[in-house]
């Protein structure tokens, strides 16, 4: 996931951060370079597809509204960004990021560089978090109060997630968090900001997407085990023990086709076997999940020292984009027939 570029900023290097992590001195680049790099905005991609997926849920029941979901998607993907910012502020306040961590070697880090101004880091921050709130409040005001049952909910549970006094990620929470994030409360949240009710059937579209996500959040977790355990810190991998966390990672996104199937089979989108093109890539999973971590990256591994999560978020991505696909063929072959 991560790339050496000698770039110093300009559109190449926005696009690459886009897609990736550039391993570059942030001090050196562009400011927007910068933030989209120290922001790691290449994740929250994730954010986007489950706004569209929940746009696309909505078009099947004739209440899509593209400037609604413009704005709920412009809102997860600042909110999703915020919470990047402080989490980096809260494991490096708690002593988590430090130098010899994984987060401060696999790109750069808020804190970690020559030349990263707390004054800067707060405003850039307070800006994207404000901005943020301003769209939640909008769609409050446009989709109704039961939009703020969404809007706090997701907000508590990223914020919380590295800080606060039981920091969800620090006791083993941080995957269900993700779960419930990425799945009932973004898709479902963007359905309901377009129809205002959430039928089941939608909450049974947000889970394989929303497991997809947090098969991601496993692999970084798997990566970051040693590391993390001597912090004590206990996330879902270390409570499960390293041999089942990789095979709970397996069982979850085998489950993505799963659930995927039943939605297939409940709501009559058969189109959405779209998502087996994603299959290649699951055997590629299983296949890296199935054995520990090496001890040293094979000759040529680019991403050390990320091994699990790499993959993960590959597959994940690939199957979100086919699953979107899939949704889009649905609707049009209804509206044909």
């Amino acid at each position: 996931m991560t790339t050496a570029t000698k770039a110093l900023g300009g559109p190449k290097l926005w696009l690459e951060a886009l897609r990736t992590v550039p391993q570059v001195d942030t001090s050196e680049v562009d400011p927007l370079s910068r933030w989209l790099i120290l922001g790691r905005v290449s994740v929250v991609v994730m954010s986007a597809i489950s706004a569209v997926i929940g746009g696309l849920l909505a078009a099947r029941d004739d209440v899509f509204d593209l400037p609604l979901l413009i704005l709920v998607a412009l809102g997860l993907i600042l909110a999703h960004t915020g919470s990047n910012l402080v989490n980096d502020f809260w494991d490096y306040r708690h002593g988590i990021d430090s130098p010899d961590s994984p987060r401060v070697n696999y790109g750069p880090h808020p804190f970690s560089g020559e030349g990263n101004s707390l004054r800067e880091f707060l405003l850039v921050t307070t800006f994207v978090l404000a901005a943020a709130a301003a769209i939640g409040v909008y769609l409050v005001a446009a989709a109704g109060a039961g939009v703020l049952a969404f809007a706090l909910t997701g907000a508590l549970l990223l914020m919380f997630y590295s800080g606060g006094p039981f920091p969800l990620k620090y006791i083993g929470l941080g995957e269900i968090a993700v779960f419930i994030i990425w799945g009932p409360l973004m898709i479902g949240g963007t359905y309901y900001v377009m129809a205002e009710e959430l039928p089941g059937w939608v909450l049974l579209a947000s889970v394989p997407y929303g497991l997809g996500v947090t098969t991601v959040l496993f692999g970084k977790h798997l990566d970051k085990l040693d590391f993390d355990a001597s912090k004590g810190i206990r996330t879902m991998p270390i409570v499960l023990g390293e041999s089942v966390a990789r095979h709970v990672t397996i069982a979850l996104s085998v489950l993505m086709y799963i659930s995927t199937v039943a939605l297939a089979i409940w709501e009559g989108m058969w189109a959405l076997v779209l998502v087996a093109g994603a299959l290649p890539l699951l055997a590629l999973v299983m296949r890296f999940y199935r054995r520990p971590k090496p001890e040293r990256p094979p000759a040529g591994y680019r991403g050390w020292p990320l091994w699990f999560v790499g993959v993960a978020f590959i597959h994940n991505r690939r199957f979100g984009m086919l699953f979107v696909a899939g949704l889009g063929l649905q609707l049009a072959i209804d509206a044909i027939v």
